[in-house]
């Protein structure tokens, strides 16, 4: 039997108007084709621990890296051994790469750090920095090393940027960070501790090596115990950030700030300085244009110690940054002479403490430990962690915020955007966050450590910030019958 006329027209109207939605749907969908902007778990390796994660994106936003280093065979703790990185690209909507091995460990020769920094197109390249020691446990010799990793290709030939035989109860190096100069060039910062016998602790030293030194020099100062150096390059200088803590009679928390170019090192200077009751800790960097921004957290210090004896609640964290306009030759002062920062919250010299967390030795939640990047319109952003339960119940998860404006002058404050919760794996413990030191599109590239459900085992994820933006692309033209 055949189909009347209206019949039939109906018909070729409702075919067409589904063909009409089915590509609507298509170029909907294309953005999301080009980037897959979801929570992705990288190193999928249960019982083989992450340890810290970093990512970089290459300088035209296309390419996305994340190296991370894991346990070389199943552990019970927070074991160190391989290296891996990962990429993907926004333009061939390809996915993520299978896990490049930049070191395979083993029992005699354990990775403990990595990092990565980007540049290139046809090729791109990773440059991957991470710590080498031999053997895993009570090591005797102790390496930087870098490998230049083709994405889609091979990696090079180990590099090695500096090596040492520890003295008995050294700890050595432990962590390390890479930025790349206009020419492509790696430069490296890194810290060394050494134990002091003495007080009782182990004390570090910051070192840079790369193209503008003919060997490894010391950038912070004897007298300082110096800690988790970070690095960026920006307008022919190489920018060093790290913080200290007290020793001998000293009782001042820093962190300073040293910039470098090819004629040598200029002073070391104080970014701030506090006492005890108010200690900062995890400098993060990022440079743009002129600009070179600097964050940190900040713990009372004394609640932090009860913490630490589950005597107390862990409350009261900021987050503090400082900006350089004129590429880290001047910083802004307040009135008094000191250095001006400011609270992301808005206040300058600010004292309040709005976030949570916990100031426990646990590795990967210790503080809030922030990290910064730039908009290719020279807008900061800002991510960190934050324990949104108690002691007892801890719940983390990652916050961000956006720079909404941007004063000319230093001396003022950045008007933030409204701070929101990052990520999409909301039940699950996510910490140690990392963004992408330079961001070219919409899309913040964060990676971070998350831990299982019910299980000590922490995974590397990727993230973005985009999965939001498309939540009308899969429309329920195929799906709409569709059952749970």
């Amino acid at each position: 039997m055949q189909p009347s006329k209206g019949r039939l027209l109906l018909m070729t109207a409702l075919l067409a108007g589904a063909l009409s939605a089915l590509a609507l749907s298509g170029a909907l969908a294309a953005p999301r084709a080009g980037f897959l902007h979801l929570a992705t778990n990288l190193s999928a390796s249960p019982r083989r621990h992450s340890y810290y994660a970093d990512i970089a994106a290459s300088p035209d936003g296309d390419r996305v890296v994340v190296v991370w280093s894991e346990a070389y065979q199943d552990y019970g703790g927070a074991a160190k051994g391989s290296v891996y990185l990962r990429w993907a690209s926004e333009s061939t909507g390809s996915g993520w790469s299978a896990p490049v091995t930049v070191h395979a460990g083993n029992s005699n020769e354990c990775a403990r750090w990595a990092a990565v920094a980007v540049t290139g197109t046809n090729p791109y390249t990773a440059v991957v920095a991470y710590i080498i020691q031999s053997p895993c446990d009570n090591p005797t010799s102790q390496s930087i090393h870098y490998r230049l990793c083709t994405l889609g290709g091979s990696c090079g030939d180990v590099q090695t940027a500096d090596s040492v035989n520890p003295q008995s109860g050294d700890p050595g190096y432990g962590s390390v960070d890479v930025a790349l100069d206009s020419a492509g060039r790696p430069h490296f910062v890194f810290a060394y501790y050494r134990r002091d016998i003495q007080i009782q602790r182990d004390v570090g030293t910051v070192y840079y090596w790369g193209p503008y030194a003919t060997s490894v020099e010391q950038v912070s100062s004897s007298d300082q115990d110096a800690r988790t150096p970070a690095i960026a390059w920006n307008g022919g200088a190489v920018h060093v950030v790290w913080a200290t803590e007290p020793v001998g009679t000293s009782s001042d928390y820093f962190i300073f700030y040293r910039r470098r170019t090819g004629t040598g090192w200029a002073s070391p200077y104080g970014l701030i300085k506090q006492s005890l009751g108010y200690a900062p800790h995890n400098p993060a960097i990022a440079a743009f244009s002129s600009t070179v921004l600097v964050a940190w957290d900040m713990n009372n210090a004394e609640t932090d110690l009860d913490c630490q004896n589950n005597q107390g609640a862990c409350d009261r964290y900021t987050i503090a940054y400082i900006r350089s306009t004129d590429n880290g030759v001047n910083w802004p002062q307040y009135s008094g002479g000191g250095p001006l920062w400011y609270e992301l919250r808005g206040g300058a010299l600010g004292t309040d403490w709005p976030y949570t967390s916990t100031g426990r030795v646990v590795e990967y939640t210790r503080f809030l430990r922030p990290s910064v990047g730039f908009r290719a319109d020279g807008k900061p952003v800002v991510v960190w962690h934050v324990n949104d339960g108690t002691i007892a119940n801890p719940d983390y998860n990652i916050y961000y915020t956006e720079a909404l404006t941007v004063p000319e002058n230093a001396g003022e404050a950045i008007e933030w955007a409204e701070i929101r919760r990052f990520g999409q794996n909301a039940p699950l413990h996510s910490a140690s966050p990392v963004v992408a030191p330079f961001l070219a599109g919409d899309t913040l590239h964060v990676a971070y450590l998350q831990q299982g459900s019910g299980t000590n085992d922490w995974e590397t994820y990727y993230d973005g910030n985009e999965y939001d933006r498309y939540s009308r692309v899969y429309l329920p033209i195929v799906m709409r019958n569709a059952r749970p």
